[in-house]
């Protein structure tokens, strides 16, 4: 009996070291959009050239099924929906609280990294020339805040970095594209005091040129003003 139950306690053990260990492995995040009230994508693999099957607000939290340089299988911990997001709205191990500083996202004048191929790298410097210190490098599609312009080069922000730089201008095109969440007013400044310029239907694609705390600046089928960020998410 004493055997048995020896046993017993070592098989109970091990399943027990087993199990911890599965849950270490268990990476989780969370959906993280420049609006309070965005959503991303979900597609059937990992790239925009598949078909949407699906969407996960701001502030969703999901496991990381894996783990991609541009693109990540999740799973929304909620309800087991499957599907592959954009890395830069994924924040592994974040939290679905928001501080309102979410150093992720990024703001003021935004652009991208533009290059002719795809697995392109692009270096980000220390100063404004190729004479000084390749400090990282980013590839295309890489979010940026424009800080300055220094004569054929751009003084950014790299969210995904969490770095200051400088990058060559060849290699960025300014702009983010979006797409609105709801139907929203496209007004002449960034408040409810300014007037209308037009009514920009839910799921329009829009561009963004510069983005604020509450109220971004894009253009819309030739017209520029701004909407408030409850209505619009990146593309």
């Amino acid at each position: 009996m004493k055997r048995k139950l020896s046993v017993l306690i070592v098989i109970c053990l091990i399943v027990a070291a087993f199990s911890s260990f599965a849950m270490a492995d268990t990476v989780t995040g969370v959906i993280k959009t420049p609006a309070s009230d965005g959503s991303v994508n979900l597609r059937s693999q990992g790239s925009a050239k598949y078909p949407v099957i699906g969407w996960a607000k701001n502030g969703t939290q999901v496991e990381i099924l894996y783990q991609g340089n541009y693109w990540h299988k999740v799973k929304i911990i909620s309800t087991g929906k499957v599907g592959w997001a954009s890395a830069r709205y994924v924040k592994i191990g974040g939290s679905s609280s928001s501080s309102g500083s979410d150093k992720s996202a990024v703001s003021g004048t935004v652009a991208r990294v533009s290059t002719k191929y795809a697995g392109s790298i692009v270096n980000l410097r220390a100063g404004a020339g190729t004479n000084y210190a390749v400090v990282g490098g980013v590839g295309r599609g890489a979010r940026l805040s424009v800080l300055a312009t220094a004569g054929d080069w751009y003084q950014v922000y790299v969210p995904s970095k969490g770095v200051t730089a400088y990058i060559n201008k060849a290699y960025v095109a300014l702009g983010l594209a979006a797409r609105t969440t709801g139907n929203v007013n496209l007004r002449s400044g960034a408040g409810t005091d300014y007037s209308r310029i037009t009514v920009i239907g839910k799921g329009t694609n829009i561009t963004v040129l510069s983005v604020g705390g509450s109220w971004s600046q894009v253009s819309c089928n030739g017209q520029t003003g701004y909407i408030s960020n409850k209505y619009w998410a990146y593309r």
